[in-house]
């Protein structure tokens, strides 16, 4: 089985001051930083064996300290949704200004002036996800905390419009009815080889013992996009690292 964690980055000064991002190249403020070492705790009892970051500087600053010992693929398509006029906006600004469009971009359907489509979006984040479940093929699997098997891990820090972007696309959250996405959170999706049921209570969780490494591995490569979609499942969303911070 394939695991994605999907950790947005942490907060920014720009985050703080509550001012719309996009594209622009922030770098991570200090408590932001604490909120990366915090996910790393969660991230490094998963050992991934492949990390991806994308082309902004706040996710290989939020990547850099998870306390990994390689250094992560860059992957432009894993970028925040670019905002047009509105980056460097403050949210009540945008609002204030564009109420009926800025409801309908929190809702996954509005273009901010001058921006990116939603749907141009929502192919990118698509695309590299599943070269990213594809890939998977090629690393080793790694024993996982919460697991009593070994699966294929791999670690990408993204952004918030772009994870659940992500997510809806696969048919895993309504972002209509989800709360935005944590600096620092993380969520959580496998990929089983089958569209089955996976249980706790069944061997090896219900999934297919039978296959030698390289046999998984060509099934892996051989996933289409639309298994990948559907055989993805929701393991955890927006995990804060608040909550793994105070558990230290």
């Amino acid at each position: 089985m394939i695991r994605i964690l999907l950790v947005r980055h942490g907060e920014t000064e720009w985050n703080k001051t509550h001012r719309l991002q996009g594209q622009s190249s922030i770098d991570l403020a200090e408590s932001g930083r604490a909120q990366a070492r915090a996910a790393g705790r969660y991230v490094r009892s998963q050992n991934p064996a492949r990390g991806y970051v994308s082309t902004l500087e706040r996710t290989a600053q939020t990547f850099a300290e998870f306390g990994l010992d390689y250094a992560p693929e860059v992957i432009a398509e894993f970028a925040e949704q670019h905002l047009g006029e509105w980056e460097g906006m403050k949210t009540a600004q945008a609002k204030e200004q564009y109420p009926e469009l800025y409801k309908a971009w929190k809702s996954g359907e509005g273009t901010p002036p001058g921006g990116e489509a939603p749907e141009a979006l929502v192919e990118r984040m698509s695309s590299a996800f599943f070269h990213v479940v594809r890939a998977a093929a090629d690393a080793p699997a790694t024993h996982s905390a919460d697991e009593k098997y070994p699966l294929r891990t791999a670690v990408v820090v993204s952004h918030g419009t772009s994870i659940k972007a992500l997510l809806e696309a696969l048919g895993l959250i309504d972002r209509t009815r989800v709360i935005s996405v944590t600096a620092g959170a993380i969520s959580v999706i496998d990929v089983p080889l089958h569209g089955g049921p996976l249980s706790s209570s069944l061997p090896k969780g219900g999934l297919d013992e039978s296959l030698s490494s390289e046999q998984e591995a060509e099934a892996i490569r051989a996933l289409t996009d639309e298994q990948i979609r559907a055989h993805a499942k929701l393991r955890m969303f927006n995990l804060s690292p608040e909550v793994l911070g105070s558990l230290a």
